[in-house]
């Protein structure tokens, strides 16, 4: 495969476990799988609530717009700002508060014990990343791998791939390490 492009007009709303909101999945491996080893998402949060739980499985959050949230995980409050990936064990009960209004968010939701990162960093001249590896634009555009992309595109890459990543002025991007 090599370099895959995932556009976001190609995203399809899903509903969320709970039934509360919808994400817009940008890839889960494998694919239509509902016991999925990984699976890379944006959200929509607009109101207050609880979180969908996911048994078995590592989360890693990041707001991407608005003024961040307030996650409660099994009681212990939590201040999630934006582009602060957070990290919660997806089997806890958790809510979410919206302090400073809606927001949207990346997320990455691993098989426990499975590796899984996400890092957010501004890129101002040419980056190398290897596989396996997503890459999400938060702010900005660029090009991987000769193609370009724009705010909230997403591109995979392949495991033992490197691809080429040329930012149009200075990009914000999510780097995220997968299994």
């Amino acid at each position: 495969m090599g370099v895959k492009l995932l556009p976001a007009v190609d995203r399809i709303a899903v509903a969320w476990r709970n039934g509360g909101g919808i994400t817009r999945e940008i890839f889960v491996h494998p694919g239509g799988a509902d016991d999925f080893r990984w699976r890379l998402s944006i959200a929509d949060v607009v109101v207050d609530g609880p979180f969908s739980a996911f048994p078995g499985y590592r989360r890693v959050i990041t707001v991407l717009t608005g003024a961040g949230m307030r996650l409660t995980v099994d009681g212990v409050g939590h201040d999630v700002g934006p582009l602060e990936p957070f990290e919660f064990d997806g089997g806890a009960q958790t809510t979410c508060t919206l302090p400073g209004g809606p927001i949207s968010d990346l997320n990455l939701i691993v098989r426990a014990g499975d590796r899984g990162a996400v890092r957010v960093v501004d890129v101002t001249g040419p980056l190398t990343v290897t596989g396996p590896a997503a890459i999400v634009v938060v702010r900005g555009s660029a090009t991987v791998d000769g193609h370009p992309v724009h705010t909230p595109d997403a591109a995979l890459v392949d495991r033992a791939t490197d691809t080429a990543l040329h930012p149009h002025g200075t990009t914000t991007m999510a780097l995220i390490d997968l299994p």
